[in-house]
């Protein structure tokens, strides 16, 4: 049985590979029934055999139809015009050749093989035990009519039983394991099942803590810093980021991309996405920090609208820091890429920090930049030295597909 696949699908694969099988040595028992006659009207051209491999053409037709399209219409026909070939061929060698006939022959023996290894494709393995049991039974019914017709004696075929014994006999065992381990495959299915529902509970865990880092978190530190009323524009902040964390859509990127968020508009995929991005970072930016945008936007269009929509806000956050912790009024943004890739660099001159094992842990850094990249395939890294300023680089695959996360769900 398949590991890793379904139940219902690993049984299906195991009963066509099953069939495939039997067709494939049926043919190669009509080649060899073809060879031996060739070969006898070869050495007595003075004898009529040829007839006997019109007998195979009818066989060699159905059985290439029932490998391409199987029916049990073909599969029925394959048996009853297979079982009148036994007789015809029988009729056919014992008159030419002058012999009696024995329904042990080895050429027939053949043919009735060739109808016994075709195992029926059905809805269980016990139907391709009774379909096998039904072809040995036409075949041995064909040869004992053929032996009437010409008067012979007619006798116990053990070769065409060994077969006919030993495709039953694996069949019952695949049929025995398949109910033994249909167990155990359901469990490996539902394991599988809950290791993917727990890694898209994580991508949702990361994008809800680095979405209120940079929500929440942001606008209580910006009320705790102010010591009169908020302005009229800080509280259409609060109340848009309150509308994006209560509307429960922050998740799904084909709504943000409806209301003009990460996807593209009418006006073309780099332009509308440039500008996408140009407005996270403004925003995260404010009006104390000066950001120019440098590089090449067309870059933007090699992400999806789930990855543009990550990478943009990874980029804002990394404004956000610069603004709150650089002490400098300016900082740089710079696009590039490649066939595989997505990069920007931020570069900021301001009062930089020493890197440790602890950066990668501060809330800011660890969830909105680098978890957040993380959940599409990408990465961060950071350079900094105190009073050097800092450079992070943001990388993200391209070619990423669509709303992975969602479809997942």
């Amino acid at each position: 049985m398949p590991l890793g696949l379904p139940p219902h699908l690993a049984a299906r694969t195991t009963s066509t590979a099953i069939a495939r099988a039997g067709h494939a040595a049926a043919a190669v028992c009509l080649t060899a029934v073809g060879l031996v006659v060739v070969s006898i009207q070869a050495y007595l051209p003075q004898v009529i055999l040829w007839p006997a491999l019109l007998v195979l053409v009818p066989m060699v037709v159905l059985l290439v139809l029932l490998e391409r399209s199987p029916s049990s219409f073909i599969a029925v026909s394959y048996l009853v015009i297979g079982g009148l070939c036994v007789v015809w061929y029988s009729l056919i060698a014992s008159t030419q050749l002058d012999t009696p006939v024995a329904n042990d022959d080895f050429t027939i023996v053949l043919l009735k093989l060739a109808l016994i290894l075709v195992v029926g494709v059905g809805p269980s393995l016990g139907f391709s035990m009774v379909w096998t049991t039904v072809a040995y039974l036409v075949g041995e019914l064909a040869s004992a009519v053929a032996h009437m017709m010409l008067g012979g004696a007619w006798q116990f075929d053990w070769v065409s039983f060994a077969v006919w014994f030993i495709v039953v006999g694996l069949l019952a065992v695949l049929r025995v394991d398949r109910l033994t381990g249909r167990d155990s495959q359901s469990e490996i299915y539902r394991a599988a099942r809950d290791e993917m529902l727990a890694d898209v509970r994580r991508v949702f865990e990361q994008r809800a803590v680095a979405l209120l880092h940079d929500t929440v978190l942001n606008q209580l530190a910006v009320i705790t810093a102010t010591p009169h009323d908020l302005s009229p524009a800080v509280r259409a902040a609060i109340r848009a980021d309150l509308e994006t964390i209560v509307g429960q859509e922050w998740f799904d990127v084909a709504a943000v991309d409806a209301s003009g968020g990460a996807g593209d508009d009418v006006a073309g995929p780099n332009g509308g996405r440039a500008q996408r991005l140009r407005a996270i970072i403004d925003d995260a930016g404010g009006p104390e920090l000066r950001v120019e945008v440098e590089g090449d936007a067309a870059v933007l269009d090699a992400l999806d609208s789930e990855s543009f929509d990550e990478f943009s806000r990874a980029i804002g956050q990394c404004i956000a820091n610069v603004r709150r912790h650089a002490g400098t009024s300016t900082a740089d943004v710079v696009l590039g890429g490649s066939a595989d890739e997505v990069s920007a660099m931020v570069i900021d001159g301001g009062r930089g920090f020493a890197l440790d094992a602890r950066t990668d842990g501060r809330l800011g850094v660890g969830t909105s930049i680098v978890g957040r990249l993380e959940t599409i395939g990408g990465s961060a890294t950071v350079w900094s030295l105190p009073g050097k300023g800092t450079s992070v680089l943001l990388r993200v695959p391209a070619g990423r597909p669509s709303s992975s996360v969602r479809e997942l769900a």
